[in-house]
């Protein structure tokens, strides 16, 4: 009878087990993936800022909107064609106010932000037109008036608005549907000519009012 050996296998120490999955160096993350994170943080927070503004300022704009119609509606004779325009412009204050009634559910949020800039453009241009309709339905013909009734009223936008975009949904209206009322209530074509040149001198002075402002120092902590 042959004996036999058997050799029972020592098992490997448990710390000499790596997974293999284990990296056999430190994980480093390049320092420009830091830098365009912060970069895009940077980016979002401006952009949630100005809209942010922009959300405050839109009952400004109703404000002012609402005050000038109703100013016109006392200086101008009363007739149907006044009530019309001033129903006109009633629609397009009150949607300016339950745009910003339904984005301050959300105020910092930059998705219902980024909604409520769309819809209020849409709601400026047309505040725009029905407010130029109004050299055909509200006032009576006169080249004076006919020229700073839609220049005055954009002027004061851009001022109160500070962004050119949405400025500028206002004032190409106000001024082509201006010139278009104009024409075609007595084909004045000098009052015509006039509004559209005011409108092209208050686009060019809010292009520069921008660039003054994004030129401007900027305060500095400490």
């Amino acid at each position: 009878m042959v004996a036999r050996l058997r050799v029972t296998p020592v098992p490997e120490a448990p710390e000499s087990r790596l997974p293999e999955s284990a990296p056999s160096f430190p994980l480093v993350i390049p320092a420009h993936a830091y830098l365009a994170r912060l970069a895009s943080l940077h980016d979002e927070a401006a952009e949630t800022a100005h809209l942010a503004n922009l959300l405050g300022r839109a009952p400004w704009i109703a404000g002012f909107l609402g005050t000038a119609s109703i100013a016109i509606a006392l200086v101008a004779p009363w007739t149907t064609a006044l009530a019309v325009w001033l129903g006109l412009m009633a629609i397009g204050i009150g949607a300016i106010g339950h745009n910003y009634a339904k984005a301050m559910e959300a105020p910092f949020d930059r998705n219902a932000l980024r909604t409520f800039a769309r819809n209020f453009s849409a709601c400026l241009l047309y505040a725009g037109a029905a407010w130029g309709a109004g050299l055909f339905l509200a006032l009576p013909a006169s080249l004076a008036g006919a020229i700073a009734f839609p220049a005055l009223a954009a002027a004061v936008l851009a001022y109160v608005l500070k962004a050119r975009d949405l400025a500028f949904s206002f004032l190409v209206p106000a001024t082509l549907m201006g010139a278009f009322c104009v024409l075609m209530q007595n084909g004045n074509t000098a009052a015509a000519s006039g509004i559209v040149a005011a409108g092209l001198v208050v686009a060019g002075a809010t292009l520069l009012f921008e660039r003054l402002l994004q030129a401007a120092p900027r305060p500095q902590a400490g």
